[in-house]
């Protein structure tokens, strides 16, 4: 994710939320891999700014460019379905977990190694999706799992055969796609309001904050 990628993401949300054709948005790479993360030469969230990282820099940075994006996409007022292939691993990761559905293959990659490094992660779904020992075992050691492993731990809705997936994501979105807009609105609207219950919302400000301070504190 370099800062064109970043930008291009919203741009595209805009264009999908506006069209009333669009029913379900279905997040998929067009390469080899999903995403394994930031552009480590080239992003908002790997480029020092001139001066250096500051705080309120990495704020207007960091939160506008990157930290905004996830709550706007977990909130996203249309199902969300991540097809997922190759790797998926850091912030690739993330995007993977804002969707509702995520569909994996089978021998997909999935972690956070860059949690090798130190530092705060920025996810706070983690621990709600896999419960606090499987969370901590992958944010701790930085250890990758399999697509298939990652449908038994909750990190992803499914895992299929690779050549298979495409099939089944369009299966999925053809299936919601037939449902009355407005009661897929709704039914997404409760779940989520379930979770800011819980706190959800407070979670993405916190882990932005502290993900926002190791910039320039480690």
């Amino acid at each position: 994710m370099n800062f064109q990628l970043l930008d291009d993401l919203d741009a595209v949300l805009d264009y999908a939320e506006a069209d009333d054709k669009a029913k379900v948005i279905v997040l998929k790479a067009n390469g080899k891999s999903f995403c394994s993360g930031f552009d480590l030469k080239e992003s908002y969230y790997m480029t020092v700014p001139e001066g250096g990282w500051k705080y309120k820099n990495s704020y207007e940075i960091l939160n506008k460019k990157i930290y905004a994006k996830y709550p706007r996409i977990f909130n996203f007022p249309k199902p969300t379905i991540a097809q997922i292939h190759g790797y998926c691993t850091d912030a690739g990761c993330y995007l993977q977990l804002l969707c509702d559905i995520s569909v994996a293959a089978d021998d997909a990659i999935f972690g956070h190694p860059a949690q090798k490094w130190g530092g705060a992660q920025s996810m706070p779904l983690w621990q709600f999706y896999l419960g606090v020992k499987k969370a901590r075992y992958l944010l701790m050691t930085g250890r990758t799992i399999t697509g298939n492993e990652a449908e038994q731990i909750g990190l992803v809705s499914l895992s299929v055969p690779r050549e298979k997936l495409e099939e089944e994501v369009n299966k999925i979105a053809n299936e919601i796609a037939q449902i009355r807009p407005d009661g897929v609105l709704h039914n997404k609207i409760c779940m989520n309001t379930d979770l800011r219950m819980r706190g959800i919302d407070a979670l993405f400000d916190y882990y932005g904050q502290m993900n926002r301070f190791s910039r320039f504190v480690l």
